[in-house]
Protein backbone atom coordinates (compact mmCIF):
# COMPACT_ATOMS: atom_id res chain seq x y z
CA UNK A 1 0.00 0.00 0.00
CA UNK A 2 1.15 3.58 -0.44
CA UNK A 3 2.61 5.51 2.16
CA UNK A 4 2.87 9.07 2.65
CA UNK A 5 6.20 10.45 3.83
CA UNK A 6 6.71 13.85 4.93
CA UNK A 7 9.67 15.49 4.47
CA UNK A 8 11.58 18.24 5.98
CA UNK A 9 11.39 21.47 3.47
CA UNK A 10 14.91 22.68 4.90
CA UNK A 11 16.52 19.04 3.32
CA UNK A 12 15.09 19.60 -0.01
CA UNK A 13 16.60 21.00 -3.07
CA UNK A 14 13.56 23.29 -4.34
CA UNK A 15 13.24 22.82 -8.32
CA UNK A 16 14.13 25.96 -10.30
CA UNK A 17 10.78 28.03 -10.44
CA UNK A 18 8.18 27.59 -12.42
CA UNK A 19 6.67 29.30 -15.00
CA UNK A 20 3.02 30.43 -14.75
CA UNK A 21 0.28 27.71 -15.73
CA UNK A 22 0.33 28.28 -19.66
CA UNK A 23 -2.28 26.17 -22.37
CA UNK A 24 -0.59 23.03 -23.36
CA UNK A 25 -3.52 22.03 -25.90
CA UNK A 26 -3.22 24.72 -28.25
CA UNK A 27 -7.26 25.37 -28.07
CA UNK A 28 -8.20 22.04 -28.25
CA UNK A 29 -11.80 21.30 -27.91
CA UNK A 30 -12.70 20.24 -23.99
CA UNK A 31 -14.26 17.29 -25.16
CA UNK A 32 -11.51 16.23 -27.78
CA UNK A 33 -8.65 16.95 -25.07
CA UNK A 34 -6.74 13.78 -23.78
CA UNK A 35 -4.57 15.09 -20.71
CA UNK A 36 -1.14 14.23 -19.75
CA UNK A 37 -1.64 10.81 -17.71
CA UNK A 38 -0.90 11.64 -14.47
CA UNK A 39 -0.14 14.74 -14.63
CA UNK A 40 0.23 17.68 -11.49
CA UNK A 41 -2.12 20.33 -11.49
CA UNK A 42 -0.62 23.39 -11.48
CA UNK A 43 0.14 25.37 -8.23
CA UNK A 44 -3.47 26.49 -6.58
CA UNK A 45 -5.40 23.62 -9.12
CA UNK A 46 -6.39 20.10 -8.44
CA UNK A 47 -5.99 20.79 -4.44
CA UNK A 48 -2.62 21.72 -4.53
CA UNK A 49 -3.03 25.68 -2.51
CA UNK A 50 -0.79 28.10 -3.70
CA UNK A 51 2.68 28.44 -2.36
CA UNK A 52 2.61 24.82 -1.00
CA UNK A 53 5.53 22.31 -2.09
CA UNK A 54 3.74 19.64 -4.37
CA UNK A 55 5.86 16.53 -2.99
CA UNK A 56 5.59 14.51 -6.17
CA UNK A 57 7.39 17.02 -7.80
CA UNK A 58 10.18 17.08 -6.02
CA UNK A 59 10.55 13.82 -6.45
CA UNK A 60 10.15 13.95 -10.10
CA UNK A 61 12.93 16.96 -9.91
CA UNK A 62 15.17 14.91 -8.16
CA UNK A 63 18.11 14.09 -10.48
CA UNK A 64 20.92 11.99 -8.07
CA UNK A 65 22.43 8.79 -8.07
CA UNK A 66 19.65 7.40 -5.61
CA UNK A 67 17.50 7.14 -8.72
CA UNK A 68 18.17 3.91 -10.46
CA UNK A 69 18.59 3.74 -14.06
CA UNK A 70 15.95 1.84 -16.11
CA UNK A 71 18.11 0.98 -18.71
CA UNK A 72 15.63 -1.21 -20.93
CA UNK A 73 14.33 2.17 -22.13
CA UNK A 74 16.93 2.42 -24.41
CA UNK A 75 15.19 -0.52 -26.54
CA UNK A 76 12.34 2.12 -27.64
CA UNK A 77 15.29 4.42 -29.20
CA UNK A 78 17.00 1.67 -30.41
CA UNK A 79 13.84 0.52 -32.85
CA UNK A 80 12.73 3.67 -34.29
CA UNK A 81 16.12 4.20 -35.17
CA UNK A 82 16.87 1.22 -36.58
CA UNK A 83 14.14 2.53 -38.91
CA UNK A 84 16.03 5.93 -39.34
CA UNK A 85 18.57 2.98 -40.77
CA UNK A 86 16.72 2.44 -42.94
CA UNK A 87 16.92 5.83 -44.97
CA UNK A 88 20.73 5.72 -44.36
CA UNK A 89 21.86 1.97 -45.31
CA UNK A 90 18.79 0.20 -47.72
CA UNK A 91 17.71 3.59 -49.55
CA UNK A 92 20.47 2.63 -52.16
CA UNK A 93 19.24 -0.77 -52.65
CA UNK A 94 15.61 0.10 -52.38
CA UNK A 95 16.73 2.37 -55.27
CA UNK A 96 17.78 -0.46 -57.50
CA UNK A 97 15.15 -2.20 -56.60
CA UNK A 98 12.62 -0.02 -57.95
CA UNK A 99 14.58 0.83 -61.16
CA UNK A 100 15.94 4.23 -60.16
CA UNK A 101 19.89 3.60 -60.49
CA UNK A 102 20.44 6.08 -63.20
CA UNK A 103 18.07 8.96 -65.59
CA UNK A 104 15.25 10.65 -64.80
CA UNK A 105 13.96 8.19 -61.88
CA UNK A 106 17.42 8.19 -60.49
CA UNK A 107 16.85 12.40 -59.84
CA UNK A 108 13.33 11.64 -59.00
CA UNK A 109 14.17 8.82 -55.95
CA UNK A 110 17.14 11.83 -55.14
CA UNK A 111 14.45 13.95 -54.43
CA UNK A 112 12.01 11.76 -52.69
CA UNK A 113 15.21 10.42 -50.09
CA UNK A 114 15.09 14.77 -49.02
CA UNK A 115 11.11 13.48 -47.14
CA UNK A 116 13.11 12.31 -44.78
CA UNK A 117 14.29 15.56 -43.56
CA UNK A 118 11.54 17.50 -44.39
CA UNK A 119 9.17 15.35 -42.56
CA UNK A 120 11.53 15.00 -39.59
CA UNK A 121 11.70 19.09 -39.70
CA UNK A 122 7.55 19.84 -40.32
CA UNK A 123 6.70 17.52 -37.80
CA UNK A 124 9.19 18.62 -34.74
CA UNK A 125 6.65 21.49 -34.05
CA UNK A 126 3.60 20.07 -35.98
CA UNK A 127 2.85 17.83 -33.39
CA UNK A 128 1.63 20.47 -31.28
CA UNK A 129 -0.58 21.76 -34.01
CA UNK A 130 -1.93 18.27 -35.65
CA UNK A 131 -2.05 15.68 -32.28
CA UNK A 132 -2.46 19.02 -29.75
CA UNK A 133 -5.54 16.95 -28.08
CA UNK A 134 -2.91 13.77 -27.65
CA UNK A 135 -0.89 14.11 -24.43
CA UNK A 136 3.13 13.24 -24.45
CA UNK A 137 2.65 9.75 -23.96
CA UNK A 138 0.17 9.02 -26.44
CA UNK A 139 2.23 10.84 -29.11
CA UNK A 140 5.09 8.81 -28.90
CA UNK A 141 2.61 5.71 -29.74
CA UNK A 142 1.61 8.12 -32.58
CA UNK A 143 4.92 8.45 -33.72
CA UNK A 144 5.70 4.28 -33.38
CA UNK A 145 2.47 3.54 -35.29
CA UNK A 146 3.29 6.36 -37.91
CA UNK A 147 7.11 4.93 -38.19
CA UNK A 148 5.96 0.98 -38.51
CA UNK A 149 3.67 2.17 -41.32
CA UNK A 150 6.58 3.77 -43.42
CA UNK A 151 8.58 0.75 -42.80
CA UNK A 152 6.37 -1.63 -44.23
CA UNK A 153 5.52 -0.09 -47.54
CA UNK A 154 8.93 -1.36 -49.24
CA UNK A 155 8.37 -5.08 -48.26
CA UNK A 156 4.89 -5.08 -48.84
CA UNK A 157 4.62 -2.76 -52.25
CA UNK A 158 8.00 -3.07 -53.71
CA UNK A 159 9.45 -6.36 -52.64
CA UNK A 160 6.17 -8.53 -52.22
CA UNK A 161 3.66 -7.15 -54.64
CA UNK A 162 6.64 -5.91 -57.33
CA UNK A 163 5.49 -2.71 -57.91
CA UNK A 164 8.14 0.20 -59.00
CA UNK A 165 5.91 3.38 -58.27
CA UNK A 166 8.64 6.13 -57.22
CA UNK A 167 5.81 7.35 -55.40
CA UNK A 168 6.40 4.63 -52.56
CA UNK A 169 9.61 5.94 -51.94
CA UNK A 170 8.00 9.63 -51.25
CA UNK A 171 5.56 8.02 -49.39
CA UNK A 172 8.12 5.30 -47.37
CA UNK A 173 10.67 8.54 -46.48
CA UNK A 174 7.92 10.81 -45.41
CA UNK A 175 6.53 8.83 -42.94
CA UNK A 176 9.97 7.84 -41.67
CA UNK A 177 10.84 10.98 -41.21
CA UNK A 178 7.66 12.15 -39.49
CA UNK A 179 7.64 9.20 -36.98
CA UNK A 180 11.49 9.98 -35.79
CA UNK A 181 10.52 13.68 -35.67
CA UNK A 182 7.69 13.38 -33.35
CA UNK A 183 9.34 10.46 -31.24
CA UNK A 184 12.57 11.57 -30.49
CA UNK A 185 11.36 15.19 -28.77
CA UNK A 186 8.42 13.06 -26.93
CA UNK A 187 9.93 10.52 -25.76
CA UNK A 188 12.93 12.24 -23.99
CA UNK A 189 10.11 14.52 -22.38
CA UNK A 190 8.28 11.38 -21.25
CA UNK A 191 11.19 9.92 -19.51
CA UNK A 192 12.69 12.71 -18.05
CA UNK A 193 10.84 12.34 -14.73
CA UNK A 194 13.03 8.91 -13.89
CA UNK A 195 16.43 11.37 -13.41
CA UNK A 196 19.29 11.30 -15.28
CA UNK A 197 20.79 8.12 -15.24
CA UNK A 198 17.21 6.60 -16.99
CA UNK A 199 17.81 9.39 -19.85
CA UNK A 200 21.98 8.66 -20.41
CA UNK A 201 21.19 4.85 -21.16
CA UNK A 202 17.96 5.77 -23.44
CA UNK A 203 20.43 8.13 -25.68
CA UNK A 204 22.62 5.55 -26.32
CA UNK A 205 19.89 3.87 -28.48
CA UNK A 206 20.15 5.64 -31.43
CA UNK A 207 23.49 4.85 -31.93
CA UNK A 208 22.92 1.32 -30.74
CA UNK A 209 19.58 0.83 -33.04
CA UNK A 210 21.67 2.43 -36.02
CA UNK A 211 24.53 0.53 -35.37
CA UNK A 212 22.92 -2.73 -35.67
CA UNK A 213 21.23 -2.22 -38.97
CA UNK A 214 24.77 -0.35 -40.31
CA UNK A 215 26.62 -3.30 -38.96
CA UNK A 216 24.89 -6.54 -38.79
CA UNK A 217 22.71 -6.23 -41.54
CA UNK A 218 26.21 -5.01 -43.98
CA UNK A 219 27.55 -8.31 -42.77
CA UNK A 220 24.77 -10.40 -43.46
CA UNK A 221 24.14 -8.60 -46.74
CA UNK A 222 27.11 -9.52 -47.84
CA UNK A 223 28.10 -11.59 -50.91
CA UNK A 224 31.38 -13.07 -48.42
CA UNK A 225 28.81 -14.40 -46.25
CA UNK A 226 25.10 -14.89 -46.69
CA UNK A 227 24.38 -12.36 -48.96
CA UNK A 228 20.75 -12.14 -47.43
CA UNK A 229 18.25 -10.09 -49.47
CA UNK A 230 17.28 -6.59 -47.88
CA UNK A 231 13.34 -7.36 -47.40
CA UNK A 232 14.67 -9.31 -44.36
CA UNK A 233 15.92 -5.88 -42.53
CA UNK A 234 12.86 -4.62 -43.42
CA UNK A 235 10.65 -7.20 -41.85
CA UNK A 236 13.11 -6.94 -38.89
CA UNK A 237 12.84 -3.47 -38.11
CA UNK A 238 8.95 -3.72 -38.61
CA UNK A 239 8.60 -6.75 -35.65
CA UNK A 240 11.08 -4.58 -33.57
CA UNK A 241 8.65 -1.92 -33.44
CA UNK A 242 5.70 -3.13 -31.53
CA UNK A 243 8.04 -4.96 -29.08
CA UNK A 244 9.47 -1.10 -28.72
CA UNK A 245 6.13 -0.31 -27.97
CA UNK A 246 5.37 -2.73 -25.62
CA UNK A 247 8.41 -1.49 -23.56
CA UNK A 248 7.83 1.84 -23.55
CA UNK A 249 3.79 1.22 -22.18
CA UNK A 250 5.65 -1.24 -19.35
CA UNK A 251 8.14 0.81 -18.18
CA UNK A 252 7.30 4.58 -18.86
CA UNK A 253 6.28 7.29 -16.43
CA UNK A 254 2.53 7.36 -15.93
CA UNK A 255 1.00 8.34 -12.68
CA UNK A 256 1.91 11.02 -10.69
CA UNK A 257 5.34 12.22 -11.61
CA UNK A 258 4.15 13.38 -15.06
CA UNK A 259 4.64 17.64 -15.72
CA UNK A 260 1.82 18.42 -17.71
CA UNK A 261 3.23 19.97 -20.63
CA UNK A 262 2.78 23.56 -22.75
CA UNK A 263 2.98 24.08 -26.47
CA UNK A 264 6.23 25.50 -28.20
CA UNK A 265 4.60 28.98 -28.57
CA UNK A 266 4.22 29.42 -24.95
CA UNK A 267 7.63 28.57 -24.80
CA UNK A 268 8.88 30.90 -26.77
CA UNK A 269 6.30 33.75 -25.15
CA UNK A 270 6.98 33.13 -21.46
CA UNK A 271 10.74 31.62 -22.35
CA UNK A 272 12.45 34.82 -20.88
CA UNK A 273 16.35 34.80 -19.68
CA UNK A 274 16.90 30.64 -19.88
CA UNK A 275 15.79 30.38 -23.06
CA UNK A 276 18.67 32.33 -24.37
CA UNK A 277 20.97 30.10 -22.67
CA UNK A 278 20.11 27.47 -25.11
CA UNK A 279 21.48 29.79 -27.99
CA UNK A 280 25.13 27.52 -27.91
CA UNK A 281 23.45 23.97 -27.93
CA UNK A 282 20.84 25.16 -30.87
CA UNK A 283 24.05 26.18 -32.75
CA UNK A 284 26.33 22.64 -31.27
CA UNK A 285 23.09 20.89 -32.53
CA UNK A 286 22.92 22.68 -36.35
CA UNK A 287 26.94 21.74 -36.61
CA UNK A 288 26.92 17.90 -35.50
CA UNK A 289 23.74 17.60 -37.50
CA UNK A 290 24.98 18.67 -41.13
CA UNK A 291 27.85 16.77 -39.98
CA UNK A 292 26.27 13.61 -39.58
CA UNK A 293 23.82 13.85 -42.38
CA UNK A 294 26.81 14.34 -44.69
CA UNK A 295 28.16 11.02 -43.95
CA UNK A 296 26.17 9.07 -46.88
CA UNK A 297 28.65 10.66 -49.01
CA UNK A 298 30.91 7.92 -48.04
CA UNK A 299 29.04 5.23 -50.41
CA UNK A 300 29.84 7.33 -53.09
CA UNK A 301 33.33 8.10 -52.68
CA UNK A 302 34.47 4.10 -52.26
CA UNK A 303 32.41 2.92 -54.66
CA UNK A 304 33.99 -0.03 -55.98
CA UNK A 305 33.87 -3.54 -54.95
CA UNK A 306 37.29 -3.03 -52.95
CA UNK A 307 38.22 0.00 -50.90
CA UNK A 308 42.04 0.70 -51.23
CA UNK A 309 43.09 1.64 -47.09
CA UNK A 310 46.43 3.47 -47.83
CA UNK A 311 45.89 5.26 -50.96
CA UNK A 312 43.34 6.33 -53.21
CA UNK A 313 45.45 5.82 -56.59
CA UNK A 314 46.38 2.05 -55.33
CA UNK A 315 45.48 -0.28 -58.15
CA UNK A 316 46.96 -3.67 -55.85
CA UNK A 317 46.58 -4.74 -52.14
CA UNK A 318 45.93 -3.87 -49.43
CA UNK A 319 42.49 -3.95 -50.65
CA UNK A 320 39.18 -4.67 -48.47
CA UNK A 321 35.81 -5.58 -49.63
CA UNK A 322 33.71 -2.61 -49.63
CA UNK A 323 30.80 -4.43 -47.41
CA UNK A 324 33.52 -5.36 -44.68
CA UNK A 325 34.71 -2.01 -44.95
CA UNK A 326 31.70 -0.15 -44.02
CA UNK A 327 30.77 -2.11 -41.81
CA UNK A 328 33.79 -1.07 -39.87
CA UNK A 329 32.87 2.46 -40.89
CA UNK A 330 29.97 2.01 -38.73
CA UNK A 331 31.89 0.22 -35.70
CA UNK A 332 33.64 3.30 -35.37
CA UNK A 333 30.37 5.56 -35.72
CA UNK A 334 28.69 3.21 -32.94
CA UNK A 335 31.30 3.12 -30.32
CA UNK A 336 32.03 7.73 -31.18
CA UNK A 337 28.14 7.92 -30.62
CA UNK A 338 27.04 5.48 -27.94
CA UNK A 339 30.09 6.63 -25.61
CA UNK A 340 30.46 10.09 -25.96
CA UNK A 341 26.46 10.29 -24.94
CA UNK A 342 27.01 8.12 -21.98
CA UNK A 343 30.50 9.42 -20.63
CA UNK A 344 28.78 13.30 -20.33
CA UNK A 345 26.91 11.83 -17.31
CA UNK A 346 30.25 11.05 -15.45
CA UNK A 347 31.27 15.00 -15.04
CA UNK A 348 29.64 17.25 -12.95
CA UNK A 349 29.16 19.98 -16.00
CA UNK A 350 26.61 22.40 -13.59
CA UNK A 351 27.09 25.85 -15.00
CA UNK A 352 26.44 27.91 -18.23
CA UNK A 353 30.32 27.82 -19.04
CA UNK A 354 31.16 24.72 -18.22
CA UNK A 355 28.27 23.05 -20.51
CA UNK A 356 29.68 25.67 -23.41
CA UNK A 357 33.22 24.33 -23.24
CA UNK A 358 31.82 21.00 -23.81
CA UNK A 359 30.15 21.93 -26.49
CA UNK A 360 33.25 23.84 -27.92
CA UNK A 361 35.54 20.47 -27.50
CA UNK A 362 32.07 18.31 -29.41
CA UNK A 363 31.97 20.78 -32.73
CA UNK A 364 35.89 21.00 -32.51
CA UNK A 365 35.35 16.74 -32.82
CA UNK A 366 32.43 17.41 -35.79
CA UNK A 367 34.37 19.27 -37.91
CA UNK A 368 37.78 17.93 -37.20
CA UNK A 369 36.09 14.63 -38.27
CA UNK A 370 34.07 16.04 -41.42
CA UNK A 371 37.62 17.72 -42.69
CA UNK A 372 39.92 14.47 -41.96
CA UNK A 373 37.71 12.51 -45.08
CA UNK A 374 39.16 15.18 -47.51
CA UNK A 375 41.75 13.30 -48.13
CA UNK A 376 39.91 10.36 -48.71
CA UNK A 377 41.66 7.91 -47.66
CA UNK A 378 40.13 5.11 -46.45
CA UNK A 379 41.92 4.17 -43.36
CA UNK A 380 41.65 8.09 -42.16
CA UNK A 381 37.55 8.44 -42.87
CA UNK A 382 37.56 5.29 -39.95
CA UNK A 383 38.88 7.89 -37.69
CA UNK A 384 36.82 10.73 -39.28
CA UNK A 385 33.92 8.84 -38.57
CA UNK A 386 34.82 7.96 -34.79
CA UNK A 387 35.53 11.79 -34.41
CA UNK A 388 32.85 13.25 -36.06
CA UNK A 389 30.23 10.81 -34.49
CA UNK A 390 32.25 11.20 -31.09
CA UNK A 391 31.33 14.85 -31.34
CA UNK A 392 27.55 14.40 -32.19
CA UNK A 393 26.81 11.83 -29.17
CA UNK A 394 28.68 14.62 -26.78
CA UNK A 395 26.27 17.18 -28.28
CA UNK A 396 23.15 15.34 -27.44
CA UNK A 397 24.61 14.14 -23.90
CA UNK A 398 25.25 17.39 -22.97
CA UNK A 399 22.63 18.98 -24.41
CA UNK A 400 20.19 16.66 -22.69
CA UNK A 401 21.80 16.70 -19.32
CA UNK A 402 21.16 20.56 -19.44
CA UNK A 403 18.08 20.58 -20.99
CA UNK A 404 16.74 18.12 -17.82
CA UNK A 405 18.42 19.95 -15.64
CA UNK A 406 17.64 23.88 -15.90
CA UNK A 407 14.63 23.95 -18.32
CA UNK A 408 11.75 24.45 -16.77
CA UNK A 409 9.69 21.46 -16.74
CA UNK A 410 6.34 22.05 -18.13
CA UNK A 411 8.98 23.67 -21.40
CA UNK A 412 10.81 20.41 -21.70
CA UNK A 413 8.83 18.89 -24.75
CA UNK A 414 9.04 21.87 -26.53
CA UNK A 415 12.62 22.63 -26.44
CA UNK A 416 14.11 19.14 -26.90
CA UNK A 417 11.06 19.76 -30.18
CA UNK A 418 13.27 23.10 -31.00
CA UNK A 419 16.24 21.88 -30.87
CA UNK A 420 15.74 18.84 -32.75
CA UNK A 421 14.41 21.19 -35.11
CA UNK A 422 16.89 23.72 -35.45
CA UNK A 423 19.50 20.04 -36.15
CA UNK A 424 17.42 19.12 -38.89
CA UNK A 425 18.41 22.75 -40.54
CA UNK A 426 21.87 21.11 -40.19
CA UNK A 427 21.17 17.60 -41.55
CA UNK A 428 19.08 19.38 -44.58
CA UNK A 429 21.94 21.43 -45.43
CA UNK A 430 24.08 18.92 -44.86
CA UNK A 431 22.38 16.58 -47.08
CA UNK A 432 22.54 19.44 -49.78
CA UNK A 433 25.92 19.08 -49.66
CA UNK A 434 26.73 15.43 -50.12
CA UNK A 435 27.16 16.19 -54.14
CA UNK A 436 29.44 19.14 -53.69
CA UNK A 437 31.44 17.69 -51.10
CA UNK A 438 32.07 14.28 -53.09
CA UNK A 439 32.74 17.13 -55.64
CA UNK A 440 35.85 17.88 -53.60
CA UNK A 441 37.21 14.36 -53.02
CA UNK A 442 36.35 12.86 -56.05
CA UNK A 443 38.03 15.68 -57.91
CA UNK A 444 39.81 12.41 -59.84
CA UNK A 445 38.64 9.03 -60.58
CA UNK A 446 40.40 5.74 -59.48
CA UNK A 447 40.35 2.25 -60.04
CA UNK A 448 38.49 1.12 -56.98
CA UNK A 449 37.94 4.65 -55.41
CA UNK A 450 35.90 7.61 -56.95
CA UNK A 451 34.88 5.51 -59.65
CA UNK A 452 33.25 6.64 -62.16
CA UNK A 453 30.54 4.59 -63.81
CA UNK A 454 29.12 4.47 -66.77
CA UNK A 455 25.70 3.52 -67.36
Amino acid sequence: SARLVVLKRSSLVLPPPRSPPLPSAGGCPEFLRVSEEGAMAPSGEGGVEAGDVDLRELVAHDRGEDQPAIKVLLIPMACIFQAYGAYVVLQHLLKDKLGASSGDRAAVFTAATTFMHWGKLFSRVGHDVVFACFSTRHRVYVAMLITLVGVLLPPVFVYALGSTWLGWAFIHFALLGIGVGIFESTFLSVISPLGKMTKAWAIMGAPIGLGVLDIICQILHSKQVASLNEVYFYWYIAICLPFGMYVFHAHSPREGIVVQQVNILSSLTHGGRWLVTLIPFMIAKIVSSFVMENTPGWYYVYNGDEVPLFNPAATGPPLMDKDFYFTVVYVCVLVGDAISRRIVYFFPINTVPQNIAWLLVAIFCSVGGFLMEIPAIAVLTWLAAFMAFWGNGMVYGVSAKYFDAFVPREHNRSMYSLWCMLGDFGGISGAWAVTWFNGLLCSEHYMYECVKKVH
